[in-house]
């Protein structure tokens, strides 16, 4: 063989191990990435709820269970929904049908959490309409408003 023919294929060799660690890396799943209107409908939602505006919630598009959560969650940690306004980080995203569910977490507040400061809504898509069905997050536990009326309720 030839100086020339081991220079050719040496050359070949190098191309093709570049190539090879370009395709390789350009492969990797850099994870779900935030889709603008779940993002902007949930930020609606929770601004709307630090407002204590809760007509207005649900005339952004959520349910009344999920604007009752939001409202609870920014009267218990108003900074941590602060932060979820923010958010442009998401974890990940799972759809079944019309209904997809999306994980997105901050760093403010994290003092409050362990770990990261998570929260989980579910949308349902309705042709172009998008509804918030539902918010939840391990890190502003919010129990439902409950009201006890007693058997004596006369004024006094």
């Amino acid at each position: 063989m030839t100086r020339g023919g081991v220079l050719a294929i040496v050359t070949a060799l190098a191309a093709l191990a570049m190539w090879r660690s370009l395709t390789f890396y350009s492969n990797v799943d850099r994870g779900p990435v935030m889709d603008p209107s779940e993002r902007a409908l949930a930020q609606r939602v929770l601004q709307r709820a630090l407002a204590a505006d809760s007509a207005g919630a649900i005339s952004a598009g959520a349910t009344a269970e999920a604007t009752a959560w939001a409202l609870r969650a920014a009267r218990r940690d108003p900074a941590m929904v602060r932060g979820w306004i923010s958010a442009t980080e998401t974890r990940n995203r799972a759809q079944r049908g019309d209904t997809v569910t999306r994980t997105w977490f901050t760093t403010a507040a994290m003092q409050r959490c362990s770990g990261a400061a998570e929260l989980a809504a579910r949308f349902v898509r309705d042709g172009r309409r998008l509804t918030l069905i539902q918010l939840e997050s391990p890190c502003v536990p919010v129990a439902p408003i409950t009201f006890e009326v007693g058997s004596d309720t006369t004024a006094r």
